[in-house]
């Protein structure tokens, strides 16, 4: 495209029985080489129209046509990309979720991330739409989206051109169950759409062999081994208390901890309630694994022996994030103080959650740990960088071990950014949303090159 400028703008209807064409401010025109003919791009679509001059500079005006097959509404604010003879309007991020949240949308009863994720592109200036798996028509490159209307104040489905910038908050892992995600992500990938984040989860297993090469990261890392039943008797004769992991799964859904207890072993995992119990050998703790993890694939975890608030666990969640300019930035760390005997410290379980600096105060830990902790936190997630390839944010769950080492626990591509709501403030929360909305102008290109 060249030597280009991007400014914020409105979008409008041109009236009239012209088609094909797009009428733009003075300002923009000069940014043009050609004086009739141009391209204009919206998200993957681009097409020639004629162009026109008008003498607003707040509005970019579309003829009926080219704003149907943009997607874009009447009164839609973003960005125009204009220089040499292509203009184009943007970005448009598309969030890849569930059929439910679509559900949702549709009956206009968005989630709370749902809102926190319009308000911020709002601000950013960005157009975002959400769709699912069935949603997508790549045979015509479009997605019927499912897109907030500023005139109406009404979510509804309307057919957009594949997005600027893919933001994956979709399920999908290599299962048959998942078939049509695994297809529709590698047809996306094969036509280079950006991605906010390289991989959309993390296996645990191939998370920790990766990480455990890198000597100024594998210090960090509790041992970890793939589970076998007959591996799990040497595991326990090695530690007193391991954590049994499902590769693939979130939320502490599946997660179980064991600890040897007497003669036998105490397990307890977490589903809608605490469940523990006593077992006598590890033959019955096996047979306990293979029912509740089914034909998951499980990594067995040496327990870290994580400092303790009222005799339960205490962990951490850095919500870690790139901004408009590619930077990183550590947005925010909640700790999570589990109830006693629970597997998981997840917020779900009523865990209580405080501020990084309130917990350091309380505890009485000086301003070395919180460098320690940044400095770890920036290697880990450059690191899985290094494995995977770039990510636009990323949760990091970590531990601090009774004698003060920092221990990595595990990663989330997705981080669901619960945690914000229950300890920090407003200006903390609306960061956390904007960025990834900077982020994708950044991949998109939507950054002036031009004063």
């Amino acid at each position: 495209m060249g030597k280009y400028s991007v400014y914020p703008i409105r979008v409008g209807l041109l009236k009239g029985l012209r088609r094909q064409t797009v009428s733009v401010s003075y300002k923009i025109f000069l940014r043009l080489n050609s004086p009739s003919k141009i391209r204009l791009k919206v998200g993957q679509w681009e097409t020639a129209v004629d162009l026109i001059q008008h003498s607003s500079d707040e509005r970019i005006l579309l003829s009926d046509d080219l704003l149907s097959k943009s997607g874009l509404f009447d009164g839609t604010e973003c960005h125009v990309k204009a220089g040499g003879k292509y203009l184009q309007l943007g970005p448009l991020i598309g969030v890849f979720t569930r059929r439910h949240y679509i559900r949702r949308l549709n009956r206009q009863n968005a989630t709370f991330r749902t809102s926190e994720m319009l308000k911020a592109s709002s601000e950013a200036g960005t157009v975002i739409y959400h769709f699912s798996v069935r949603d997508l028509k790549l045979k015509d490159k479009t997605v019927k989206g499912t897109v907030f209307n500023p005139l109406t104040q009404k979510w509804k489905k309307r057919i957009f051109p594949l997005p600027d910038v893919l933001y994956d908050r979709s399920s999908g892992r290599a299962y048959r169950k998942y078939k049509r995600h695994v297809w529709a992500r590698k047809k996306m990938d094969e036509m280079n759409i950006a991605k906010m984040n390289a991989v959309h989860y993390f296996d645990k297993w191939e998370l920790f062999r990766q990480l455990g090469q890198y000597r100024n990261v594998s210090k960090y890392l509790p041992e970890t081994r793939v589970y076998q039943p007959s591996r799990l008797k040497n595991m326990l004769l090695r530690n007193p208390v391991i954590y049994l992991k499902a590769t693939i799964g979130g939320m502490g859904t599946r997660i179980m901890r064991i600890e040897k207890e007497g003669g036998g072993y105490r397990y307890s995992v977490y589903r809608r309630k605490l469940e523990s119990n006593r077992l006598s050998s590890v033959q019955r703790v096996n047979r306990r694994v293979n029912s509740f993890f089914g034909p998951d694939r499980i990594i067995m975890q040496q327990g870290i022996q994580l400092v303790k608030a009222n005799n339960g666990n205490v962990d951490m969640r850095a919500t870690v994030q790139r901004n408009g300019k590619g930077e990183l930035e550590i947005n925010s760390i909640a700790v999570r103080m589990g109830k006693e005997g629970s597997p998981i410290t997840s917020s779900r379980t009523g865990s209580n959650i405080v501020r990084l600096d309130e917990f350091m105060k309380a505890s009485g830990y000086s301003n070395e740990l919180k460098e320690r902790i940044h400095k770890f936190l920036i290697r880990v997630y450059r690191r899985i960088e290094d494995v995977y390839g770039p990510f636009g944010e990323m949760g990091i769950d970590f531990g601090l071990d009774v004698s003060g080492n920092i221990r990595f626990i595990e990663s989330n591509s997705k981080p669901a950014k619960d945690s914000l709501y229950k300890a920090f403030d407003r200006k903390t929360i609306d960061l956390a949303f904007r960025n990834p909305m900077e982020y994708a102008k950044y991949l998109s290109g939507f950054r002036s090159e031009l004063p």
